[in-house]
């Protein structure tokens, strides 16, 4: 015959054990529906775009490239900005060279929006690195520079973007960008 204290053990017991169980499947199954995100660089006209408009009676025509962001997780991944958090300069030779870059710069999502993105599973969008114009020469960042970083709009030859996709509920993803430019939007 059992007593009422093996029982309350036994109980016990299994409430415990009940609940590890449940808390792991718990965590488990958080981690399997996680949000995933992918920041990449597809090399195809969807990441460099021409873009024409007109701005006090003078039309405009530039020339961005982006990166492409993705979720490849269930859960829709919170409040997601795009970050440049290094910038280099890439020599012929395959040398890089630190810029007078150090501070991270939140980059715009196409059509110069800065608000943070909330973005579900087979969806995608475009965050701009950079442009050029094909009416004046030099490169034209997607965030402000300070005074001290002016004279990388007017550098010639490759410069290599670090960009960071972050989220609140996601880890960030990385991705490296050459972008080559001699002052002439033909050799973009």
């Amino acid at each position: 015959m059992i007593d009422a204290t093996t029982i309350a053990l036994i109980s016990g017991g299994a409430a415990i054990v009940g609940g590890l169980v449940s808390g792991a499947y718990q965590h488990a199954r958080d981690y399997v529906a996680r949000p995933k995100l992918l920041i990449d660089y597809e090399g195809t006209d969807a990441n460099k775009v021409t873009s024409e408009y007109e701005k006090d009676g003078k039309n405009i025509s530039e020339i961005y490239i982006r990166v492409r962001v993705r979720n490849q997780g269930r859960r829709v991944a919170q409040g997601c900005r795009v970050f440049l958090t290094d910038l280099h300069e890439v020599h012929p030779s395959g040398k890089t060279t630190p810029t007078v870059f150090y501070d991270s710069k939140q980059c715009a999502w196409a059509g110069w929006d800065h608000a943070p993105r909330d973005i579900p599973n087979g969806v995608r969008f475009y965050s701009d690195v950079v442009h050029v114009s094909k009416h004046d020469s030099g490169w034209k960042f997607s965030f402000k520079l300070f005074a001290n970083e002016s004279p990388l709009q007017d550098y010639r030859g490759t410069y290599r973007f670090r960009l960071v996709v972050t989220s609140e509920n996601a880890a960030p993803s990385a991705c490296e960008v050459d972008v080559t430019y001699d002052g002439d939007w033909h050799n973009l």
